[in-house]
């Protein structure tokens, strides 16, 4: 078969496969035909081919890509897995020279690291308490100081001694009773002389606490107007100079008298110009009177509280009316009573 056979043939067969159609539109507006002639169906059936052929290359190369990057990545694993079970042996690796061998990094190390790492942690947490700690007592340390100092002068206001009140309430304990036990020194070595301080004002503090609770601090009388104070006066009975060793209060008929501090009742009954009387020791050396009672209502021994009801207000003994009269002792010598009511009152508004 010669060319131009062969070319009538493919332009024939061109004809037949591209001929003229009609893209026929139908719309509301009626109905169109759209020509497209044999060129155009050529250019459409290459554009076609076209994007094929691009569809068919890109998936290619993805895929052989894709590929490739799996293979890479299961030799870096293996690589790798090789060089961990390398490093991790319990010793050194061998070489042709021993002489040059390097240490690496054994599990040992690692857990020796990680428990270093663990321990500076600790530490760093412990001296962090260590600081809060030292704070805290710090400010304790203060409040407390300053509670002692106050309960000190409070003491002192009174006429009293704190000190001279301690010896008395030592020899008072070591009175009341046997006691024993193997002697077992306190080990104080390990303690920070920070804390030892603390411990001993804590300790001071309780002191102070158990001698201010029994200081006759309160009043006897509720609303008790002063009538007569401590000290030199002239008699009521003789108008001569003489020594008033108490304080006289009085207030409405029929007022209840109250006991100024815990303690216990010594005596309760009729005691000449003090006429009906109750006689209360607080211990440490301290005990309270309150005389010219119209009613007692304890006997003596009785155990009795700050602000329980003993009497009272009377005129009996040696009194020009009814009122009563207080007195404050200390080893049985009087003390101003007006000082420990003031002190009181101090108790009441300050701590």
């Amino acid at each position: 078969m010669d060319v131009s056979s062969l070319a009538k043939e493919l332009s024939a067969l061109m004809k037949r496969w591209f001929a003229k159609r009609n893209i026929i539109i139908v719309s509301q507006d009626g109905v169109k035909h759209l020509p497209v002639g044999g060129a155009a169906q050529m250019l459409a059936l290459s554009v076609f081919i076209s994007f094929m052929c691009w569809v068919s290359y890109t998936t290619g190369s993805y895929m052989a890509a894709k590929n490739a990057l799996k293979e890479q990545g299961q030799t870096l694993r293996e690589v790798t897995s090789a060089y961990v079970s390398k490093t991790m042996q319990p010793s050194y690796l061998p070489t042709e020279n021993p002489s040059s061998q390097e240490p690496l990094f054994t599990r040992e190390a690692l857990d020796n690291q990680r428990m270093m790492s663990r321990v500076a942690y600790l530490e760093h947490k412990v001296d962090q308490l260590k600081s809060t700690n030292a704070e805290i007592i710090q400010r304790v340390q203060a409040t407390t100081s300053g509670q002692i100092q106050d309960l000190e002068s409070l003491i002192r206001q009174t006429g009293l001694d704190a000190k001279t009140l301690k010896k008395q309430a030592g020899s008072a304990a070591s009175d009341a009773g046997g006691r024993g036990g193997p002697f077992i020194p306190a080990d104080l070595r390990d303690l920070q002389q920070s804390k030892h301080q603390l411990f001993t004002s804590l300790d001071k503090l309780a002191e102070l606490n158990q001698l201010i609770q029994a200081l006759p601090l309160s009043t006897p009388l509720a609303g008790g107007k002063p009538q007569s104070g401590f000290g030199h006066r002239y008699d009521p009975f003789t108008n001569r100079l003489a020594f008033h060793s108490g304080l006289d209060l009085a207030g409405p008929e029929g007022s209840k008298i109250k006991t100024t501090a815990d303690g216990v009742v010594v005596f309760s009954g009729w005691n000449g110009a003090y006429g009906n009387m109750v006689e209360i020791d607080h211990g440490n050396g301290v005990s309270t009177r309150y005389g010219h009672l119209s009613q007692l209502r304890v006997t003596s021994g009785q155990r009795v509280s700050r602000g329980d009801w003993i009497g009272v207000q009377g005129s009996t003994g040696r009194s020009t009316g009814p009122h009563l009269h207080y007195e404050v002792r200390y080893r049985d010598e009087a003390l101003n009573p007006k000082k420990f009511l003031e002190a009181g009152r101090y108790v009441s508004e300050k701590l």
